[in-house]
Formats: C-alpha cells, structure tokens, sequence
C-alpha cells in the first residue's frame, strides 16, 4: 500500500476500478478503464481528477487495490493549477516513482 497524498497521479491496472457516484451527474458508480490516469485533488474520500478533466471519488481501497502510483505533480504546478492532468502527462510536469 502506497501513503496516499493530493498531487499522487495513479494508472488503472484493472478492468475493476468503480467511483462512488458521489461526485457526477447521474449520482451512481463510474467504471474507469484499465489504463486510465488519475491525480488525486483533495484528500476527503479521495478525491481525483481523470485526464479528460472529470471529477470523482473513490476510496483509499478501491485506488489502492485497482490502481499502481506513478508519480507526482511537481508542487508549483498543483499549488496553481496552471495545468490539467492531460497536460501535466503530456508535458512530464510530475516526478515519476
């Protein structure tokens, strides 16, 4: 288990991996799709943006049992969110584990 921490961007590793359906229109679980990625935002209920900028939650187990760590977004850019997660993928604006 891995200490999760906001700024923690995830890759799904399961075909396995539902939010709570708190945090969308329809108010039911999302399925994310195995090789999705995911940066935790705030630390309530884990909450995480996707890279097609979505917002959802999940809790520690479903991200820790369904998900690998694969970096985390370099302070300065979180602090101001000069960058969606796409961007900061694309642009290598984290540091990788």
């Amino acid at each position: 288990m891995n200490k999760m921490e906001v700024g923690n961007i995830y890759e799904v590793i399961t075909d396995y991996f539902f939010t709570s359906g708190e945090s969308n229109e329809y108010k039911r679980p999302i399925k994310l799709k195995k090789g999705e990625k995911i940066e935790i935002r705030y630390p309530y209920e884990w909450h995480f943006r996707t890279e097609d900028d979505n917002y959802f939650h999940a809790d520690v187990e479903m991200i820790d049992k369904n998900c690998e760590l694969l970096g985390k977004v370099s302070p300065s850019i979180r602090f101001e969110n000069k960058a969606n997660l796409e961007e900061i993928l694309r642009l290598n604006l984290y540091v990788k584990v």
